[in-house]
């Protein structure tokens, strides 16, 4: 009897079928933070609240400084530069206190700005942070509530510390500050200083006023117009006169 050979069966192969969801279900993608809005938000809040604590704060012409502002605190004036954030990642906000010139990064030091002001959106919390006490690794870590260790966070010191601005300039700042025009230099010890304004008269000098040597000016004589011989005073004079033609230009 021949035995046929057994013939393999034909495989049968399952279809899948794709469901997708409707248009409605669909969840939207999330949408990246724009850092440069957050950044300028936060500038806006610090002006508000320097001022509604009695500081005075102006900003520097230009992009060229690593400062964003310039506050008055009456007994002296600092340069601050603004970081935010509105992201929390393990329990803490994370600022970064570098800078980037011509793509190159670089870390904060004294010589670049006096403090670190750092804001958080969500909390609306602020932190004033000296530059002396900036980390080395250039990575700020806030915790505003804890962190898992349990100890007071490093940089819990600063927050609210706006009281830092009240304080008076060190002592570096006073000896490197320029002398005034009618300060006299220190008594030596080989004898007395000689008079070091002698355009003074002596009388005017007790009155502490200098003396006038002549008639005084008419009013109705006009001042004198500083010459402008040196380039950056002839160039200044000429883009106002470029923005001043450019203001009168009618549409």
């Amino acid at each position: 009897m021949k035995t046929s050979a057994l013939k393999p069966k034909p495989a049968s192969l399952r279809t899948l079928y794709a469901h997708s969801d409707s248009p409605k279900d669909r969840k939207p993608p999330a949408r990246r933070p724009n850092t440069k809005r957050i950044g300028e938000l936060a500038e806006a809040a610090f002006v508000v609240k320097a001022a509604r604590l009695g500081f005075a704060v102006s900003k520097p012409w230009g992009d060229s400084e690593r400062y964003d502002f310039i506050l008055d605190s009456g007994p002296r004036t600092w340069r601050v530069q603004i970081k935010s954030t509105d992201s929390l990642n393990n329990r803490g906000y994370q600022v970064q206190s570098t800078y980037t010139d011509r793509k190159q990064k670089g870390h904060y030091t004294p010589a670049d700005i006096d403090v670190l002001v750092a804001y958080i959106l969500p909390l609306d919390l602020w932190y004033v942070i000296p530059a002396q006490a900036f980390p080395a690794s250039a990575s700020i870590r806030l915790y505003p509530e804890g962190n898992i260790s349990g100890r007071r966070p490093r940089f819990e010191q600063y927050r609210e510390a706006w009281h830092l601005f009240g304080q008076q300039p060190p002592q570096a700042d006073l000896l490197n500050a320029a002398p005034s025009l009618d300060s006299c230099p220190p008594e030596r010890s080989e004898g007395p200083v000689d008079n070091c304004h002698p355009e003074r008269s002596e009388r005017s000098a007790k009155r502490g006023t200098h003396a006038v040597e002549g008639p005084l000016p008419s009013p109705d004589t006009p001042a004198a117009s500083p010459a402008t011989d040196t380039v950056l005073e002839r160039t200044m004079t000429r883009w106002a006169k470029r923005v001043t033609a450019l203001y009168n230009r009618k549409p």
